[in-house]
């Protein structure tokens, strides 16, 4: 599938959508909407914003770029040139996107975010974005080989007395030289891995334990894993948690299927920490869900009644205080295809379920 098969697609769907609601046109503005419908493009400039640099007009007929002059030049030569969108520009010094969208499109247009005058479509709109294309399930496959590959390799040249930020500097460095962006990262030493869910890197020095999570985005795409390392022989206690941490997870993972409510994994999982005697952990933090080009779509609760879609992506994430694993994939309708997985860490292998996994294990060094 080309660029522009892709977009065809995905227009499609819009068009649809258009239909459905009786709308004349959506306007796109967040950054994870652009990279979907744009199969790839990128209308970020700072990081640490949601909102893009550039706006995406769809009508019933057409569609456009809209964006000031000093980000239309970029967009032309870049990111859309090929595809079909026409590029719309107004002086920086002028906000005219709303007069632009109101010219061209008329009163009833939907929209991404909450703008006055126009109608606030979003929740249903991110569904469109759940059935992943075969190019974007190939992006998604090309992340996850890059991400495992840096971070194991990273932890494996890790040693005590380097710090947390030191660690994901250096997991950052290997992934830009993929123009992968990390988007998060979870580091903790030590007891920090077993004090918070969301221990974000410190100046804190590495003794015997330490446990990485990092979330990268490739092409809007983004996908999270965790691996966990200990120098010298761990206790016994705490490589049984973890291995038992890792089961849960497959279980989730084998529990997620196509047409089935996306609670089902997660009511599975509960269930799996009660009888291994791990009573209330999964209180502790949410146990994931599915994810594309947000971290996570949704945080699938006990009482999340939405469906599993063909070709979606999903990380779920059981923890136990002190151990978590944590893996992506994308389910398909002949099983799961992992998107990150074990490039250079040493693997454990299961079945659940009539599914062989191989899943990583605590690297001792």
């Amino acid at each position: 599938m080309t660029r522009t098969e892709e977009v065809k697609v995905k227009l499609d769907r819009v068009r649809e959508f258009l239909e459905r609601k009786g709308l004349s046109a959506m306007l796109m503005k967040k950054q994870p909407n652009f990279s979907w419908i744009t199969a790839g493009g990128l209308n970020m400039v700072g990081i640490a914003t949601e909102m893009g640099v550039a706006s995406v007009l769809v009508t019933k007929d057409n569609c456009y770029v809209i964006a000031n002059k000093i980000e239309a030049p970029r967009m032309m030569d870049e990111e859309v040139a090929e595809l079909g969108f026409e590029i719309l520009s107004y002086e920086w010094y002028e906000n005219k996107e709303l007069e632009i969208v109101r010219r061209i499109a008329g009163e009833r247009v939907g929209c991404d975010t909450a703008v006055p005058g126009l109608i606030h479509v979003e929740a249903e709109f991110n569904e469109l974005r759940y059935e992943l294309t075969q190019a974007e399930v190939e992006r998604y496959l090309y992340l996850g080989e890059k991400l495992s590959r840096a971070l194991e390799s990273v932890l494996l040249f890790t040693r005590p007395g380097d710090t947390e930020a030191e660690i994901a500097g250096r997991i950052s460095a290997e992934l830009w030289k993929y123009r992968i962006d990390p988007t998060g990262f979870m580091v903790a030493a030590d007891e920090r891995a077993k004090l918070y869910r969301h221990p974000i890197p410190t100046m804190r020095k590495i003794e015997r334990l330490v446990m990485v999570s990092v979330n990268a985005r490739y092409k809007g795409l983004i996908t999270t894993v965790t691996r966990m390392v200990h120098f010298g022989e761990p206790p016994n206690q705490l490589l049984k948690q973890y291995r038992e941490n890792v089961e849960i997870e497959c279980v989730m993972i084998a529990k997620t299927k196509i047409g089935e409510k996306m609670n089902v994994p997660v009511l599975a999982a509960i269930e799996e920490y009660e009888k291994r005697g791990y009573h209330g952990e999964w209180k502790l933090h949410h146990q994931g869900g599915p994810m594309g080009y947000y971290a996570r779509d949704v945080r699938v609760t006990p009482d999340c009644q939405q469906i599993v879609r063909r070709n979606q992506a999903f990380c779920w994430n059981p923890t136990i205080s002190g151990t978590k694993s944590e893996d992506g994939f994308v389910i398909t309708e002949t099983g799961p295809i992992m998107i990150t997985k074990p490039f250079v860490f040493p693997a454990v292998k299961l079945e659940v379920e009539g599914i062989s996994f191989v899943r990583p294990d605590m690297l001792v060094l």
